[in-house]
């Protein structure tokens, strides 16, 4: 019986103390999105066309890193990209996977989205969905 109790004790205290973990890490990661956009962003970055305008963490479920993008581009260049989001979303996912920098994000099984909007012809251009099966 004693056991039985100290058993469940072990058990209650664990559940306990990972919940309260997991709790300070998604506090942790919405205070670091939030740092980072208030630091560095807006953040051009280096293809002249794209800019990083801000990061957000969402706690809900596993938690989701959202990355919003503007793209300034000429109406050549809105064309052009149309026709290749499927390779940006490649290099999206490929950049993750290597990312060095979201190693933690990772390793805590989050999500990641990168959503990007046209500034010249407005509106949503793509969103990229990416969760942890993706990219192990």
């Amino acid at each position: 019986m004693y056991a039985r109790v100290s058993y469940l004790l072990l058990v209650l205290t664990s559940v306990i103390l990972l919940s309260s973990c997991q709790e300070k890490k998604a506090d942790f990661f919405e205070r670091d999105a939030r740092e980072y956009t208030e630091k560095y962003c807006p953040q051009p970055c280096g293809d002249g066309i794209t800019t990083l305008d801000s990061i957000v963490y969402e706690k809900e479920g596993v938690g989701t890193l959202k990355m919003f993008y503007s793209l300034t581009m000429t109406d050549a260049e809105h064309e052009k990209m149309m026709n290749v989001l499927g390779e940006l979303g490649d290099a999206n996912l490929s950049i993750l996977r290597s990312s060095v920098i979201l190693a933690k994000h990772k390793e805590a099984g989050m999500d990641f989205k990168y959503i990007y909007y046209d500034t010249n012809h407005g509106g949503k251009v793509a969103e990229y969905h990416f969760t942890k099966k993706d990219y192990e």
